[in-house]
C-alpha cells in the first residue's frame, strides 16, 4: 500500500469512527415507562426520571418539513417540552404502513390505559 492510500484509509475510519461515538453518546434510544400503580410517566434514558403524570400528559403530532411524528407533553405547555414517542413519518406507503402498527401497537393501547381519549381516523 502507498502511503497516500493509508492516510486517505486512515482519515475515513476516524471520520466514521467519530459519527460511530456520536451515534453511541447522543442517540442512545429512550424509553418511556408509563406506571399505573403510581399514574407516573417516566423517562429512561442513562437513569430513569419522572416526567410527568398521567393526569397532565397529551399528545399531539409535530410536523417538520417532509415529515411528522408524535409526541408527549405536559397539558400547560406541550409546545415548550414535549418528548418524541415516535419515528418520523413521511406519507409514502410503507411510512403509512408503519404508522398504523405504531397506532395500533403502541400509541392506541397507551391511551387506552391512561383513559385519554383517543382521536381515531375514520
Amino acid at each position: 500500500m502507498s502511503e497516500k492510500f493509508f492516510i486517505i484509509a486512515a482519515a475515513l475510519w476516524v471520520v466514521y469512527m467519530g459519527y460511530f461515538l456520536l451515534d453511541l453518546i447522543f442517540r442512545v434510544p429512550v424509553k418511556y415507562i408509563f406506571d399505573k400503580r403510581e399514574k407516573s410517566i417516566y423517562r429512561k434514558l442513562y437513569f430513569t426520571k419522572r416526567i410527568m403524570g398521567f393526569d397532565e400528559m397529551t399528545y399531539f403530532i409535530n410536523e417538520e418539513t417532509g415529515g411528522y411524528y408524535y409526541v408527549i407533553g405536559k397539558k400547560r405547555n406541550q409546545f415548550v417540552k414535549n418528548y418524541r414517542i415516535s419515528n418520523y413519518f413521511s406519507g409514502s406507503k410503507s411510512s403509512r404502513l408503519k404508522e398504523g402498527e405504531f397506532l395500533d401497537q403502541i400509541l392506541y393501547p397507551v391511551l387506552n390505559v391512561l383513559d385519554v381519549p383517543i382521536n381515531r381516523p375514520q
